[in-house]
């Protein structure tokens, strides 16, 4: 079916989009969609909720019977349209207000449009289109378009793309406005920077370090990329972070200010590498349940550790390789990652596998309990890759054969998606049974893994911090100066009193307690010694005796103890020239 989309921003301060599809006849009824959600983004969104009106109608502008019969469908009914004149030629039309800048969503303000294609261009349920073409219409004002659709149009202001489906059409974003734009070329292929928003100043080379980064990747797959063009749209905006991948583009969120740090500008790049990373792992390399997709409903899967924790694995490591953070650099992130894993109770109740099939329920609704039921697939996933990686190593192996073998297994079957078993096969021809058992079980159950040897392996050693500060097991927030539980630990003291998430404390031994005393709630209190606490709890006064325990270890760093070995196993060859360490 051919559809020639339409998308009319009159006026941006007021959010709204106009959007009409210019569509042929075919049966008496049709139905036509918007996706609850986005892949990649394992939530039901319902984009639906935005639409303020539809309708319907021949071309000559006779309406067409319609009706709404679920959430996010529209069907249209020949048979029951009152036409003079019966055309084959129709179209609908819809309005949906746009203002959520997130990756996943859409924003449409004075300064900008940001559309994510799932969130406001409906399909056509059970029809494949077939290169739909799509023209947006914008303020005179807007001098810029930024997408990764093909661009055929003929004049120079005129705005027309075609997708080869609607697959295609709604995994490509689309940034309009005059935000900045840049690029670079690499291996003959232009990849095209788009920046919205403000940055303070600092004296990153942003373009250099992204291509370095890309160059690196692309090393991994041994210079194969699979597009003709492809898009970095990053938002600096203050207080966001996230990124979306896309089949030739990639959507990001960061607060421009940090860039000046030196931490937070390696924590940009790595994001910038997570997501050019998915183009292969993902978009390509997938679960067999991620594609074709069901855009109404929920797509299972249990191996979202294959299409996030491989990744989040790799994303701080290209860095390195790079040759932008130093080793240590790199390992301080790890530590982190491996400190916040430690501190989840949830690890002992929720596999990999189980973590990844309740994404839809669970990592996009995080509440109070969260870590004391689950853990999330990117931090245990990346984790688990490391644990892999050394395993392979005493091997003579690495994890980056299986990426390579992982893409010749794509490369031969590309309209298929891979299953648990495939990898399972992968990683036993390069270990061999020990390898697979050992890591399969780190897929599967909720064991304990020996993270002392998986890092001495590699050259490493786990440094611990013992404290003796005393510890209530609970996070606060505030209410001007009141001082709220956020969240309470399992097994924690706070738990084993009986305290509550929103519980607000009100005395300590007698003694009004405010957010200045949960600041400094340590220097106040004893382990081993009860304490009395008057909360208040839906409204009602209650007491609850508390005996602060003594604080976890916390990881204080991995130190390198063999820099050979470890730079072997961290490392990828790069030449001299293109290090460009930055002095600490």
């Amino acid at each position: 079916m051919k559809a020639h989309y339409i998308v009319n921003i009159e006026k941006p301060e007021h959010h709204h989009v106009k959007v009409t599809i210019k569509l042929k006849k075919g049966e008496n009824k049709i139905k036509l969609f918007m996706p609850s959600w986005s892949p990649g983004s394992y939530l039901l969104r319902e984009y639906a909720r935005h639409i303020r009106w539809f309708e319907a109608s021949q071309q000559n502008g006779e309406i067409l019977y319609h009706e709404q019969v679920s959430k996010g469908v529209w069907e249209i009914d020949w048979s029951k349209s009152d036409l003079i004149t019966p055309q084959d030629d129709f179209q609908v039309s819809y309005e949906i207000y746009c203002k959520e800048l997130t990756v996943r969503t859409s924003h449409v303000d004075a300064s900008h449009a940001f559309l994510h294609g799932p969130s406001y261009l409906m399909g056509v349920v059970g029809e494949n289109l077939d290169k739909p073409t799509i023209e947006f219409k914008f303020p005179a004002l807007w001098s810029k378009l930024s997408t990764g659709l093909k661009d055929i149009s003929e004049k120079r202001d005129s705005f027309l793309y075609e997708a080869a489906d609607y697959d295609e059409l709604i995994d490509s974003p689309v940034e309009i406005g005059c935000h900045e734009t840049d690029g670079f070329e690499l291996l003959g292929i232009p990849h095209h920077l788009a920046h919205y928003g403000e940055l303070y100043p600092h004296k990153q080379n942003l373009k250099a370090d992204i291509k370095s980064v890309v160059a690196t990747v692309a090393r991994h797959f041994d210079n194969d990329l699979p597009y003709d063009q492809y898009l970095f749209l990053t938002h600096f905006v203050p207080k966001l972070y996230g990124g979306l991948e896309h089949l030739n583009s990639t959507a990001l969120q960061f607060d421009g200010r940090k860039l000046g740090n030196r931490k937070d500008y390696l924590n940009y790049l790595s994001l910038v590498a997570h997501e050019y990373f998915h183009l292969w792992n993902v978009k390509r390399i997938r679960p067999s349940e991620l594609g074709p997709f069901d855009y109404l409903s929920e797509g299972y899967t249990k191996m979202l550790w294959l299409a996030e924790g491989l990744t989040s694995f790799m994303d701080d490591l290209f860095v390195y390789r790079a040759g932008i953070s130093t080793l240590e650099e790199y390992l301080d992130v790890v530590k982190g990652n491996l400190d916040n894993f430690l501190s989840i109770p949830g690890r002992h109740y929720h596999s990999l596998e189980q973590s990844s099939y309740n994404a839809w329920v669970k990592l996009y609704r995080p509440d109070e309990n969260s870590k004391n039921s689950s853990v999330s697939y990117y931090l245990k996933g990346g984790l688990v890759f490391t644990a892999l990686h050394s395993l392979l190593i005493k091997k003579g192996r690495s994890v980056d054969e299986l990426i390579k073998l992982l893409w010749k297994d794509y490369k031969s079957r590309p309209e298929k998606g891979i299953d648990r078993d495939g990898v399972y096969e992968l990683v036993r021809s390069l270990g061999g049974e020990e390898v697979l058992n050992a890591f399969s079980n780190m897929i599967e159950t909720t064991e304990d893994i020996d993270f002392e040897a998986v890092f001495k392996d590699m050259g490493c050693e786990l440094k611990w911090h013992e404290s003796s500060a005393p510890w209530l097991g609970a996070d606060w927030e505030f209410a001007a100066d009141r001082a709220l539980i956020k969240s309470v630990v399992l097994d924690s003291p706070a738990h084993k009193a009986g305290l509550n998430a929103q519980d607000e404390i009100i005395f300590l031994n007698g003694y009004r307690f405010m957010k200045e005393d949960a600041d400094k709630l340590q220097s106040l209190v004893m382990i081993d010694q009860p304490y009395e606490l008057i909360i208040s709890r839906l409204g009602k006064l209650e007491r609850i005796e508390i005996t602060p325990g003594k604080s976890p270890r916390q990881l204080k760093e991995i130190t390198i103890v063999d820099r050979s070995l470890a730079e072997k196993s961290f490392g990828f060859p790069v030449a001299p020239e293109q290090s460009r360490i930055a002095q600490k």
